[in-house]
């Protein structure tokens, strides 16, 4: 069974996301939040095993939240459910380094496929997200943090079953993760992303 924690301060969405779960994961707990306050008293009990995320929560920030999940349950897989497109909010929260990310205009199929993605612990990123980062000039200011780590461990010659023990996160997560790196840097192999990456001056010690 699942534990699902939605947070969003707009009634009519919690409901509608919380219908959208039921049907897709009907086995799954589900609890809601409307505070950043909330939210993390419910996921520092250690009882959320997926955290849907809206980026604002009557005026408080979900990138800031996102953030400290990963301080205090690096477990608890993130999906963004956003309406947010702005180019500084697309920085922002990929430096925050979701499992996933579905925009509220997508169609309710997006957030099913980010579920069954999550819940095999792999990421998933919507097809629209996906058009929206690459409509975006792909630059090494893209990269997530996570992302930069991995491709730093990636040109140390390190496995992805390496890479996942010592960030501890799944082999998965780790190719998910490549898979952005080759697609932002443009690169047809994870080989050719280091070359890049090398070339754009990313490696520092």
């Amino acid at each position: 069974m699942m534990n699902i924690l939605i947070t969003d301060d707009h009634p009519v969405v919690l409901a509608g996301i919380r219908q959208i779960v039921e049907t897709a994961l009907p086995e799954s707990r589900i609890r809601q939040a409307t505070t950043t306050g909330e939210a993390l008293a419910i996921i520092e009990a250690g009882m959320v095993d997926i955290l849907i995320a809206d980026l604002e929560l009557n005026g408080e920030s979900g990138i800031r939240l996102i953030h400290r999940v990963h301080d205090i349950q690096p477990n608890v897989k993130v999906l963004v459910y956003t309406m947010h497109e702005e180019v500084w909010v697309v920085r922002l929260l990929l430096e925050a380094d979701p499992d996933g990310i579905v925009l509220k205009a997508d169609d309710t199929e997006e957030l099913e496929r980010a579920f069954a993605a999550l819940c095999n612990g792999k990421g998933y990123y919507s097809v629209a997200f996906n058009r929206l980062l690459n409509s975006i000039a792909a630059s090494p200011a893209m990269l997530s943090k996570r992302e930069a780590e991995i491709l730093k461990l990636t040109a140390k010659g390190h496995s992805s079953t390496d890479i996942a023990q010592r960030l501890t996160i799944s082999v998965n997560t780790v190719e998910f993760h490549r898979r952005r790196i080759m697609q932002k840097l443009n690169a047809a192999n994870a080989a050719e992303a280091v070359g890049k990456a090398a070339e754009l001056g990313l490696f520092f010690d």
